[in-house]
């Protein structure tokens, strides 16, 4: 009798990892034209920030008009995803927004970059062809504060978080020599930039960071000693801040830095051709988590061919040495954009896929594009994945574990009903958000991590079944 309950135990335990996440409720978010979110998190009531652009007017589920094309485009939704409040902020010209942020007083801090001039919500011109535009608001989305900050040529401003001083760092990248709110000349085309603010955006000091060719940051963190770590890549060989030659035509690059922005530590990572990194994060252990995408074959620091354009995350220690690495992917284009350690020590990542069954895929694209989350153990290795879409264009941009244990996935669509979206896209492209439940963990019982309060949890949200993959 023990041994047909203990078989029984094993065979639904073995149903639960099989059937081990679904789609809990999805909101397709948007007006009459693009609408593109870049940033999602959950905020402290349980709800979600929704950052990113819109060129949409008054129409479907926009208040408001654009000023200008796009513009920084907000949305707070209730945990079930409804919307809350909204804003629209712009000047008369294109202002991008990639980086939104709870902060400690329960506002939010918004970072992208402007090519508007004073009008609209805009109160500074524009130093050169796009400056930094990091704006304050409160825990309703009304401005309190903003900053125009940048050289004489193009700043872009892709990562903010505030930092324990409640002021802010800012990491992107500037053509920009010195000159404006610039201290430094660039050492190539395009050098890293990071900027530290107080806690009314007022700049306390910036680091150009860069060797003599293209060298782009997308990812900037707070580190536990009080510095920063930076994730981006490079085209530059040993030259200004650079002290490697690059493997390929682009490879990853890894910038720590003390509390000043002073390097303390570099590494360029890469194989024989085209290496982005889009996503950095220190880990538990003190070390650093790496995401991004790979064309290079066996050659420099890969140790795997890719099979086509495929997610590439990397492992490292606390002095950014590789301590594994996994290549990812189908036959076709696999780009990730977002990774985060999750409560049970493993990965979540999303990204987009164009690949059907193949290499690492276990499912076809519904559409052209499909976001494809990737769940991964410690070590890196697949425990499941989801390919999410409709019959058109799907792209994830960001994924956050949640204080049930699930994900919480944000992207945009111009999917209509079909495949796994349950409605019509209102324009060209809306706000696609997609909550996911992990049934595996939730019957484990495992301990979560509160990406927002960085405290440990019991997970506890019901899985509704959507659909289930293996």
């Amino acid at each position: 009798m023990e041994k047909i309950i203990l078989l029984i135990v094993l065979f639904v335990l073995c149903c639960v990892v099989s059937f081990s996440q679904e789609i809990r409720w999805q909101n397709t978010i948007g007006g009459n034209n693009n609408d593109i979110i870049t940033s999602i998190e959950q905020t402290a009531d349980g709800g979600y920030i929704l950052g990113g652009y819109s060129e949409s007017g008054i129409s479907g589920d926009k208040t408001e008009g654009c000023v200008g094309s796009p513009d920084y485009w907000i949305v707070k939704t209730d945990a079930s995803g409804n919307i809350q409040w909204q804003n629209t902020i712009g000047g008369y010209s294109t202002d991008y927004l990639f980086s939104t942020r709870q902060t400690a007083d329960g506002g939010y801090i918004l970072g992208g970059y402007s090519g508007s001039p004073i009008s609209g919500d805009k109160t500074e011109l524009c130093i050169g062809g796009y400056d930094y535009w990091i704006v304050k608001t409160d825990s309703m989305g009304n401005i309190q504060w903003q900053n125009t900050i940048g050289g004489s040529s193009y700043d872009e401003l892709y990562s903010i978080q505030q930092t324990s001083d409640m002021g802010y760092i800012l990491g992107g990248h500037s053509t920009s020599n010195s000159g404006g709110d610039k201290t430094e000349n660039n050492n190539g085309v395009v050098d890293f930039w990071i900027v530290k603010t107080d806690s009314l955006g007022n700049i306390q000091w910036d680091n150009t960071i860069g060797g003599s060719s293209d060298d782009q940051l997308h990812s900037i963190q707070g580190t536990v000693d009080g510095g920063y770590i930076l994730g981006g890549s490079s085209y530059s060989d040993i030259s200004g801040d650079k002290t490697e030659n690059s493997n390929g035509s682009r490879d990853y690059w890894i910038v720590k830095t003390d509390s000043l922005g002073n390097i303390q530590w570099q590494n360029t990572i890469g194989g024989n051709n085209y290496d982005k990194l889009y996503s950095i994060q220190q880990t538990a252990d003190g070390g650093y988590i790496l995401a991004g995408y790979s064309n290079s074959i066996i050659s420099g620091d890969k140790t795997e061919n890719s099979i086509g354009n495929d997610y590439w995350i990397v492992k490292t220690d606390s002095l950014g040495i590789i301590q594994w690495q996994n290549t990812i992917g189908g036959s076709g284009w696999d780009e990730p954009h977002s990774i985060q350690q999750t409560g049970d020590g493993g990965y979540i990542l999303c990204g987009y896929s164009g690949s059907n069954i193949s290499g690492d895929k276990t499912e076809n694209c519904t559409g052209t594009w499909d976001f494809w989350i990737v769940k991964t153990d410690a070590l890196g290795n697949i425990i499941w994945q989801n390919t999410i879409g409709g019959n058109n264009d799907d792209r994830s941009y960001s994924i956050r574990q949640t204080a049930d244990g699930g994900y919480i996935v944000g992207g945009f669509s111009d999917s209509n009903i079909s495949g796994d979206k349950t409605e019509n896209s209102m324009g060209s492209l809306d706000y696609w958000i997609v909550k996911l439940t992990d049934n595996y963990n939730l019957i484990t019982g495992k301990l979560f991590f509160d990406a927002n309060s960085n405290a440990m949890q019991d997970a506890g949200e019901p899985a509704v079944a959507n659909k289930t993959v293996t």
